[in-house]
Order: C-alpha cells, then sequence, then structure tokens
C-alpha cells in the first residue's frame, strides 16, 4: 500500500459565502441547475456556484462545509438518475472549468493523451481532435505543450477517444464520475478503461492528484490518505466481488485495486473530479449496418452468430425489439422526414445495429462472414441499411436517437392527463450465457399485462433497455413492480441492476437487490471517512438518512 497526501488549494478565499466569483442566489432564470435529464422531481437549493479553478472550488467546498450546507456538483446534467438534482443547500456547477491544458505522447505507453478540465464536453474534446485544433493550447499553452500540439498535428494519422456515452454533450467529468459507457463499450470498454490520471477535489477541499499505476491497496484492502494537517484516512474498500457483467452499481472493488479506480464511478459522493487524463486512439473507418430480420428471436440469433464471428472485429451491437421497429415504422408513415432514412421494409420484424472497422482496399472477409451469419438466421441482406462516408454513419446513429425521443413524446401526451406519469426504463445486464433466459422473462411478463413496451439497447453487452410506456397510473404502479422484478431476476442471474446510467437517487432503492447490509454498509464507511457530515450529493447512491 503507498501512502497517498492531500494538497490545500491557494488562491480564492471566502470572508463571506457571498463573495465567491459567480455566486447566485437561485431564482427565476436558473431552474435548470434544478434538474437533470431524469426529470427526477422536487429539486431545490439555496445557493448557485460557478468557480473558475480548483482554488475558487475549493473555497466553496470550505465555506459550506463550515456551514453545514449540502453540496450537490453539477456538470452538464445530461444524467438519467438524478444524480444532480438538488434536495437542499448549494449547486456547485462545474461548467466553467471546460479547457483542454495538454495533448501529449506517453513514451512508456505510446499512446496519445489529453489532459482536459472536467467541463470539456466529449463532442468538443472529438472536435478538437479532429480538427487537431486546442484553442486553449494554442493561447495559453507552455512552450512544451505547444511542442507537443505541433508534434501531433505533423502526425499523419487521425485519433479519438473511444468511450462513447450516447449524449456527446456529457462532460468528460461527469462520464469519469459514473464511468459512462456507450455502444462502443463491446469493443472498447468502459470509460475507466482510458482512464490514465484524476484529480479530485475532496469535500474538506482539499485535493487529490491521482495518475494510474502509482497507489494500489493493502493485502488488507486499505488505502492510506494523510490530509494537510496529516491525520490519516482509512479507506477499506468492499468486500463484495462484482458481477463479470458491464456495471455501474455500486463502489468499485478488487483485491489489491488502484486507488484511481475508487472515484472512477463513484458518482461524485467522494469528491469532484477536477481534471483527467485519458488516452486515445489511433482512428480507422467505420462501415455501420442495420440489418432487419422477421423477429426478435431471428434477431438474437443474428446477435450471438456475429458475436461467434471473429473474422468481424465488431465495435458495437444493438437491437431494435419488434415493438420498437413498430413504433418506428409508424413514426415514419405519419412523417417520413422525421425519420431521415429509406422505408423501414414492411417485413422487418425486428433490427440489429453494428459498427466495424472497415477500410475498401482492405477486400470482403468480413462481408462473406455478414452474408453468412444473416443468411443463417433466415434473413436477407438485401433488407438493410448501410452506412459508410462519415454523413451516413451520423445519420444512423440519429436514427438510434429517434427512438427515445419518440417515447418522450408519447409520455409527455399521457401526462396532459396524468401529470405524475413517467416511462420506466430498465437498465439491466446479465451474464452471455443467460441473454436468453432474461429475456424470455422479460417477453412473458410484459406481454402478460398488456402494457405498451419496447427493447432496445446494447445487446452485444447483454444489456437491452426495456422501455414500459404506461398509460396512466394503475400501469406505472403495475410498470414499477415489474420493474423490481426484473431487477431481483437479474442479479439472480449473476447481473446488475445497473449497467450503464449508475444509482443516482433514482435507483438508490435497487442498490439493496443487488448488495447486502453489510455490503451497503463498507461503502457508506468510505463516503463517512471522506465526507464526515455527508454534505457532498447527498441522496446519491444512499436513500436520504441512511448514511
Amino acid at each position: 500500500m503507498h501512502e497517498i497526501h492531500t494538497k490545500t488549494c491557494r488562491g480564492a478565499r471566502l470572508e463571506a459565502v457571498r463573495q465567491i466569483s459567480g455566486f447566485t442566489e437561485i431564482g427565476k432564470g436558473y431552474a435548470g441547475y434544478l434538474t437533470d435529464e431524469s426529470k427526477y422531481p422536487g429539486g431545490k437549493a439555496d445557493f448557485l456556484f460557478f468557480p473558475r479553478d480548483e482554488s475558487e472550488l475549493s473555497a466553496v467546498f470550505k465555506e459550506m462545509a463550515s456551514c453545514g450546507v449540502p453540496v450537490t456538483v453539477a456538470g452538464a446534467r445530461t444524467g438519467l438518475v438524478g444524480g444532480c438534482v438538488p434536495l437542499s443547500g448549494a449547486v456547485v456547477s462545474l461548467e466553467r472549468l471546460n479547457e483542454i491544458h495538454l495533448v501529449y505522447y506517453d513514451e512508456c505507453s505510446e499512446e496519445w493523451r489529453v489532459r482536459a478540465q472536467c467541463a470539456v464536453s466529449l463532442r468538443e474534446l472529438d472536435r478538437c481532435l479532429l480538427a487537431k485544433s486546442f484553442p486553449w493550447i494554442e493561447k495559453h499553452g507552455t512552450e512544451e505543450s505547444r511542442e507537443q500540439l505541433a508534434r501531433l498535428q505533423k502526425d499523419p494519422r487521425g485519433y479519438f477517444y473511444p468511450p462513447d456515452p450516447t449524449e456527446r454533450s456529457a462532460s468528460l467529468g461527469g462520464t469519469v464520475a459514473t464511468n459512462a459507457s456507450g455502444a462502443r463499450t463491446y469493443r472498447y470498454g468502459s470509460t475507466r478503461n482510458w482512464v490514465r490520471r484524476i484529480r479530485v477535489m475532496l469535500p474538506n477541499g482539499e485535493l487529490l492528484d491521482i495518475p494510474r499505476g502509482k497507489y494500489f491497496a493493502s493485502p488488507s484492502r486499505e488505502f492510506l490518505i494523510y490530509d494537510s494537517a496529516g491525520t490519516p484516512l482509512h479507506l477499506k474498500i468492499p468486500s463484495y466481488i462484482l458481477p463479470e457483467t458491464k456495471n455501474t452499481a455500486g463502489i468499485f472493488s478488487a483485491p489489491s485495486m488502484d486507488l484511481i479506480d475508487l472515484f472512477i464511478g463513484s458518482e461524485g459522493i467522494f469528491g469532484a473530479i477536477t481534471s483527467i487524463d485519458v488516452a486515445l486512439l489511433e482512428r480507422e473507418e467505420k462501415i455501420s449496418i442495420v440489418q432487419f430480420v422477421d423477429s426478435d428471436e431471428k434477431a438474437l440469433d443474428l446477435v450471438e452468430t456475429l458475436k461467434d464471428q471473429k473474422a468481424i472485429p465488431l465495435d458495437f451491437l444493438e437491437l431494435y425489439s419488434q415493438e420498437a421497429i413498430h413504433l418506428l415504422r409508424d413514426r415514419q408513415q405519419r412523417d417520413s422526414k422525421s425519420v431521415g432514412m429509406p422505408p423501414i421494409p414492411g417485413e422487418a420484424g425486428a433490427g440489429v445495429f453494428f459498427e466495424f472497422s472497415f477500410s475498401p482496399d482492405s477486400g470482403s472477409t468480413e462481408f462473406e462472414a455478414i452474408i453468412d451469419a444473416v443468411r443463417g438466421c433466415g434473413g436477407d441482406v438485401k433488407n438493410s441499411w448501410a452506412a459508410y462516408e462519415p454523413r451516413e454513419l451520423d445519420r444512423l446513429k440519429n436514427f438510434r436517437h429517434i427512438l427515445p425521443e419518440t417515447v418522450n413524446a408519447i409520455i409527455a401526451e399521457r401526462k396532459k392527463q396524468h401529470p405524475g406519469l413517467h416511462k420506466l426504463g430498465t437498465d439491466l445486464a446479465v451474464p452471455a450465457n443467460c441473454l436468453r433466459e432474461m429475456w424470455r422473462i422479460y417477453t412473458e411478463r410484459l406481454r402478460s399485462t398488456g402494457m405498451q413496451w419496447l427493447a432496445f439497447g446494447h445487446v452485444g453487452n447483454n444489456h437491452v433497455h426495456i422501455n414500459i410506456l404506461p398509460r396512466d397510473m394503475d400501469e406505472l404502479a403495475q410498470g414499477l413492480n415489474l420493474y423490481r422484478e426484473f431487477a431481483l431476476e437479474a442479479v439472480r442471474l449473476g447481473g446488475t441492476v445497473s449497467a450503464e446510467h449508475g444509482i443516482g437517487k433514482l435507483k438508490a432503492p435497487y442498490l439493496k437487490v443487488m448488495y447486502n447490509a453489510e455490503h451497503i454498509q463498507e461503502m457508506m464507511d468510505i463516503k463517512r471517512t471522506l465526507d464526515p457530515l455527508s454534505l457532498l450529493n447527498p441522496g446519491d447512491m444512499f436513500e436520504v438518512g441512511s448514511s
């Protein structure tokens, strides 16, 4: 076990709460800071801060702690579980920490990396990498940082950041705090795999600088952190074994784990991530295909066949269920421009969406394998869409986004009669050998209720989103009972209650489905050690009152 010491941020000081730069009392015009994409209800706060750097953030944290004021940290507010919805106290928006400070080549790992502040969006990061243009470095960077940028610009190859959460306006810091994933997780893994260094502001206003590969848990599963006063903080990592699936439920734990992984995916309950170094990969040309087949069962057959095809290095593998295809076809027939794609074949009963690296000069091995896979499942490659040019690739990705938009529009219309109504979207994943059984559980239970539902998502990771669209409050109650039943079944099969979106406030009750009381207590013990007054992001992961 290696000891790590916090750092004291110097600079901004607070003589009174109101003196911090960017302070405002929550009022008209700031309602957006009381919610996120989950539309979790009840957001309220008295103060809103916009710190411009780590020293100002430190000053806010210290002042709020001295006053006993709860603090909720907000980024891009794209989360789907209510993580940045404040219950009281202060909101600290990190949106002004939005610069890319360094792009550099790490000789030891032989990889290009980017160092960015937490509020840089995934879209902005990709735009800068594509153009090889980084305005802050060009204007404010050191001589060394400009030399590194010039080296990148001379490199004929292009580079990209592999994690791809669906919402490209998400902030880099938010995706690290939630260990976000997306379609390309199938090939590249989740955000955790690509983080090389983080800086974390603890609730006491002190800073941790954590490079990957330096600080590891002891054989007794402990980390030792010294604060600026020399006080030791003992962190004992949880004793549970995480599921062997894509997972964002609870705190990461593994024997001899790296300290950086304790904070990645911790949803900000231990500290606010202010700066991140991430690794890049060389860009490759891609081709995307949506293959339509007769039924959900045929789609699952194709999924399993494509997984077994080693000749096709898939980036992602996604599913559109029969109900999803019908919904999209109905929308397309009502307004063809709203979908922006050729007509969905009338005989299409389900769809499989996948992408892989492809060069026109590489031969036809991949296509031969795909044709064989489709035919083997009773499909016809003529009933498919394919995209190779960047504009067409974007069109297919936009097609994927139309589905949740359509669902949200349906719910919005129904809410006019039933204001308390909301959709129910599962975020469960199971081991690969249990995908068919979980699908059977979903379909048998849902079809027996007569409720409207559809499925889509990252089937390559055995992670399918079931969306239930209740028509009234009775169906909402029925759907909530089903959700819990599905969560219990997923855990029974060795899976997780949240594979992608985290726990936040919305799914805090489901943490008890996956972990027993002892395991939850182990997580809460780490929280209490780093945040003794439980002032940082209260209500996230643990239900209010439990900590």
